[in-house]
């Protein structure tokens, strides 16, 4: 009993600092939880779960339960502000112009992924949450902002780079750089969408070393949205809704993907070459003294490691994670 005891309470009770797993595991159970009671609640609304209206108030739930919650309830226990440090205008400025790259690359596997995979016979998986709206106007698309945008954009970036990042050491960025864009696409829930989506995973997180805040993130994808609706005659995702079958969907779609991509590559490098000089220049004196060294042997003292020891939160918000997905593919939603 002891043992049983002692092994609970290494694996959840909550260390402080804490490593990475239980973050996962909070956000696990609040996707579970916001999936069960908006599948209870659309059973009684007066209004669908791909109405706008109810996209909304599942992104809302959603975002809130699964990420801004936890973000704030175990900020207090990774040692380090999880919103990072401003580091000045120029730097959110490009972080805003990077969103292009963003969705051209999203846009692009997205139109690929779908064509692909209904071309091989199979239906439209959907996200967990979409909406149909045929309405236009300025407080639409106002709403469809807040929705697919700006609520997701503060709750995943103020969790994946706020919270889950400052649970890695210094000298293990390397790993984060491989757990977090994946976490990031797994709780998107995003089925066609998810090789756009780790991409976009990758370049968040590459903001979020190179400026040392969450503002970065928050701002690319916004600048993504504002790229499409800038460019989205010339370059759009296929309308999910309106697929019964692969012929359905434009062959101009390939003809702008292609060169999307390519865009998307060149752009990704200029802006990852000129970042990356930045957070070299902000980083270090002309002296070549790195002016953050204290602060970066405080965290690789205190911070927990990564990798060490079987990570059990992880593992069951993992577990949670895939049981959403697995009923999102036979169908089941709110």
């Amino acid at each position: 009993m002891e043992q049983i005891i002692g092994f609970l309470r290494r694996n959840f009770v909550i260390p402080n600092p804490m490593n990475w797993g239980y973050p996962v595991l909070f956000a696990g159970i609040g996707s579970i939880i916001s999936f069960l009671v908006s599948k209870a609640a659309f059973n009684f609304l007066p209004f669908s779960s791909t109405s706008i209206v109810g996209c909304t108030l599942i992104t809302i739930l959603f975002v809130l339960a699964a990420f801004i919650m936890p973000a704030v309830f175990l900020s207090g226990m990774t040692s380090d502000d999880i919103a990072g440090r401003y580091t000045g205008i120029g730097v959110l400025l490009m972080s805003f112009l990077s969103g292009a790259p963003v969705y051209l690359i999203d846009t692009a596997c997205r139109n690929i992924i779908t064509y692909l995979w209904m071309r091989s016979g199979n239906s439209v998986v959907f996200p967990l949450t979409f909406y149909y709206n045929a309405e236009s106007g300025l407080s639409v698309l106002g709403l469809e902002f807040l929705t697919d945008t700006l609520i997701p954009a503060i709750g995943m970036s103020l969790f994946f780079y706020g919270l889950l990042w400052s649970c890695f050491k210094p000298s293990q960025r390397k790993a984060a750089a491989l757990i977090i864009p994946l976490l990031y696409a797994a709780f998107s829930f995003d089925f066609l969408g998810l090789v756009g989506v780790i991409v976009t995973g990758w370049w968040l997180l590459t903001l979020r070393r190179n400026i040392d805040n969450i503002w970065g993130p928050i701002l690319c994808l916004i600048g993504s949205r504002a790229t499409g609706i800038i460019i989205g005659s010339i370059i759009s995702p296929v309308d999910i809704t309106s697929l019964r079958t692969y012929q359905d969907i434009s062959i101009s779609c390939f003809y702008a993907a292609a060169p999307a991509i390519v865009v998307a590559v060149i752009l990704f490098a200029f802006f990852l070459k000129t970042l990356g000089e930045f957070n070299y220049t902000y980083n270090n004196s002309i002296y070549g003294d790195n002016l953050d060294a204290d602060y970066l042997s405080s965290r690789e003292h205190f911070a927990p490691s990564a990798l060490k020891g079987f990570n059990v939160a992880a593992l069951i918000g993992v577990i949670i994670c895939a049981v959403i997905w697995i009923m999102l593919y036979k169908g089941v939603r709110p």
